[in-house]
C-alpha cells in the first residue's frame, strides 16, 4: 500500500518531496494500519512534522483507499479500505526486483582440504544460503560458485603428518575427518620439534616444483577431504555452479603478478618478494608474490577472480567470507581495479563475525572445533526426541524425515537471526525449540496452516475481499511488506531482516487464529475469504522459508 500512497500523493505534489516521505509500523498503543512520518521531509522543507502532517492529511481525504486518517503527534496513521486492502494482498508479489537484469556471481563456504567443514562453515553456508536465494528473489541471475582451498602452508600440514605417522593407512572414519585428524596431529607433534615448519615449507615448494610423489600425497588426501565435504553439501542441500581449485589457479597468479610487475603497478622488494604499494589507501605495503616463488592466497585470487569474469561477466561478485579477512580483501580488490580486471564497485566482500561456543573460540588445530556432521546429528537426534513425545505413535521413517528438516531449518535460521557482522554464540538446544523465535517455530507456524487448509478441502475460487474486517488487516498489510523486505535484504547484503519478517507474520498470524475461526467462520463468504488469507499467509511463509534455505515440514 506504501506504493500506491506515495502514487497518489505524486499527482498532486513533486516526485523528490514524496521520496522522504517515510513509512512505519503503527506505534505501540495507537490505531490504525499504517503510519507516516515526516521527519525527513520536515527537515528539508523547513517547516514543523505536525504541519506537514496535516496538508498530507487534506490531500488523502480524497483518496478512494484511505477510510480515514487520524494525527496523532508527529504520525498521520492511516486506515485502509478493507475490501481494497485485501485485493492488493492477495494478489501481492512473494518476489523482489530490486536486482532485476543483474548477473551476480556469490562465492561462499571456501572449505580448506586438510579438515572437515565446521560450525564456522555453517555460519557462511547459512548466509550464502540465504544472500543467493534472496538476490534471485530480487530478479537477479545468480551464478554459485565455490573456491576450494587445496595448496599451501595448510594443506601441507596435515599431509606432513600423515606422510611421518599414518603409515599409509585408509580412512577409518568419514574421509574429511581422517583427514583432519593429522592437522590436529601437526599442530601437537610441532610444539615438540618447531623443525617441522622448516619441512613443511619444503613440501610446499617440493609441491609447487611438481614433485610426484608429494602431489601423489596431496591428490589422496584433497580426494578424501573433498569426497567428505561433499556429503556434507548434500546434506545440507548446497550445489554450486561451478568449483574453482586454488591448485589450478596459483600459476595463472603467478604470470598475473608478473605482469603487474612489468607494468609498474607492483615492485620487487630487496629481498625478491613482488610486492603491491597500497600506502596511499591507508593499506600498507602487501606481498603478491613470496621471494621464493611460492604464491599466496592474494596471488590466485587474482587469477580466480579473472576467470570468473571471463566465465560470467557479471554485474557484481560477492564473496562471502569472515570478518577476519576484511583486510585481505580491500587489497584484492584495490589490485583488481589497478590491473584493469574488475572495477572495485563491482566487488563486494559480504563478511560476518565469528561464531562461538559457549565456553569460547573455536580452534581448528586445537581440535576443539565443532563439526558440521556431528552438530547435525546432535540436533537431529534433539529434533526426534521432541516429536517422540509429541507423536510416539509416528513410524521411525517418518520421524527420521521430519527431524531432519526441523535440524536443517534450527541452525539456518539461528545463525541468519543475528545481523552477520556481529559474532554469535551457538546455542544447540535453543536453536531446536518449537517456542519462541526460532527455525522450528516457524515450520510449526506453516505446518498449522497447512493443516487447516488440508482439513477445509478445496478453497473457494473468486473474490472474496469485501468479507474481511478489521481483524485480518494486519495480516493484510503485513503480506503487503514482503516485496520490500526483500528488496532491502538484497541492497544491504542483509537477510536478517527476511527473518524478523517471516517470525512477525507467523505471530500476526497465530494472534489471528487465536481469536477467530477460520474453518468455523460465521457465513461461509466469511470462511471463504479466511481460507484465502491463510493460503497467501501460507504462500509467503514458505517462500520465505525457501529464501533463507530450509523446507516445512507435512507435519510436526
Amino acid at each position: 500500500m506504501e506504493n500506491l500512497i506515495l502514487e497518489f500523493l505524486q499527482k498532486k505534489l513533486d516526485q523528490e518531496f514524496c521520496s522522504k516521505i517515510q513509512f512505519a509500523p503503527i506505534p505501540r498503543g495507537q490505531s490504525g494500519d499504517l503510519a507516516m512520518s515526516f521527519f525527513e521531509l520536515a527537515k528539508s522543507e523547513k517547516k514543523s512534522p505536525p504541519a506537514i502532517t496535516m496538508d498530507i492529511a487534506n490531500f488523502l481525504e480524497n483518496c478512494d483507499f484511505v477510510e480515514k486518517t487520524e494525527i496523532v503527534g508527529p504520525y498521520l496513521n492511516l486506515f485502509f479500505v478493507a475490501e481494497k486492502l485485501f485485493e492488493k494482498s492477495l494478489a501481492a508479489p512473494i518476489s523482489g526486483k530490486s536486482f532485476a537484469g543483474k548477473k551476480v556471481v556469490l562465492e561462499f563456504s571456501g572449505p580448506n582440504t586438510n579438515k572437515p567443514l565446521h560450525l564456522g562453515h555453517m555460519r557462511n553456508h547459512a548466509l550464502g544460503i540465504a544472500m543467493a536465494n534472496t538476490l534471485e528473489a530480487a530478479g537477479a541471475k545468480i551464478h554459485r560458485v565455490n573456491i576450494i582451498n587445496d595448496r599451501g602452508v595448510h594443506i601441507c600440514k596435515s599431509m606432513l603428518a600423515y606422510q611421518k605417522w599414518g603409515n599409509d593407512g585408509q580412512p577409518n572414519k568419514k574421509s574429511d575427518h581422517f583427514v583432519g585428524d593429522w592437522y590436529v596431529r601437526f599442530e601437537q607433534e610441532v610444539k615438540k620439534d618447531e623443525s617441522l615448519r622448516d619441512e613443511i615449507q619444503k613440501m610446499l615448494v617440493a609441491w609447487e616444483n611438481g614433485d610426484p610423489e608429494i602431489r601423489k600425497l596431496w591428490k589422496k588426501m584433497s580426494d578424501w577431504a573433498r569426497s567428505g565435504h561433499a556429503e556434507t553439501y548434500r546434506r545440507q542441500n548446497i550445489n554450486f555452479e561451478k568449483e574453482y581449485h586454488e591448485s589450478e589457479f596459483f600459476e595463472v597468479g603467478k604470470t598475473i603478478a608478473e605482469d603487474g610487475l612489468a607494468r609498474g603497478i607492483f615492485k620487487k622488494r630487496d629481498d625478491g618478494a613482488i610486492v603491491v604499494d597500497l600506502t596511499d589507501e591507508h593499506l600498507d605495503e602487501k606481498v603478491v608474490l613470496r621471494a621464493d616463488g611460492t604464491s599466496i592466497y592474494l596471488t590466485q585470487d587474482l587469477a580466480v577472480a579473472a576467470a570468473r569474469k571471463k566465465d560470467f561477466d557479471p554485474d557484481l561478485l560477492v564473496y562471502v567470507v569472515a570478518d577476519e579477512q576484511n583486510y585481505h580483501f580491500k587489497v584484492l580488490f584495490s589490485c583488481l581495479e589497478k590491473l584493469g580486471l574488475i572495477k572495485n564497485k563491482k566487488c563486494v566482500h559480504l563478511g560476518y563475525g565469528l561464531v562461538h561456543l559457549p565456553d569460547g573460540r573455536m580452534k581448528s588445530r586445537e581440535g576443539n572445533v565443532v563439526d558440521a556432521d556431528n552438530l547435525m546429528d546432535e540436533l537431529k537426534n534433539l529434533a526426534t526426541d521432541e516429536i517422540r513425545t509429541r507423536h510416539d505413535d509416528w513410524p521411525d521413517t517418518e520421524i527420521d524425515a521430519v527431524a531432519e528438516k526441523i535440524q536443517d531449518g534450527a541452525w539456518k535460521f539461528f545463525l541468519l537471526s543475528t545481523s552477520p557482522r556481529k559474532s554469535i554464540t551457538f546455542d544447540a538446544k535453543k536453536s531446536i525449540q518449537f517456542e519462541g523465535a526460532t527455525g522450528p517455530y516457524l515450520q510449526y507456524a506453516g505446518v498449522r496452516i497447512q493443516s487447516i487448509l488440508k482439513k477445509a478441502g478445496e478453497i473457494p475460487n473468486g473474490d472474496f475481499s469485501k468479507f474481511f474486517g478489521n481483524a485480518e488487516k494486519p495480516l493484510g498489510v503485513k503480506i503487503l511488506e514482503f516485496e520490500k523486505v526483500i528488496d532491502r535484504a538484497a541492497e544491504t547484503m542483509n537477510p536478517t531482516g527476511i527473518v524478523t519478517f517471516l517470525m512477525e507474520l507467523a505471530q500476526d498470524w497465530s494472534s489471528f487464529y487465536a481469536n477467530n475461526s477460520v474453518i468455523n467462520a460465521d457465513d461461509e463468504n466469511l470462511r471463504a475469504a479466511r481460507l484465502q488469507l491463510a493460503k497467501k499467509v501460507l504462500d509467503v511463509l514458505e517462500r520465505g522459508i525457501e529464501i533463507l534455505g530450509f523446507q516445512l515440514p507435512e507435519k510436526m
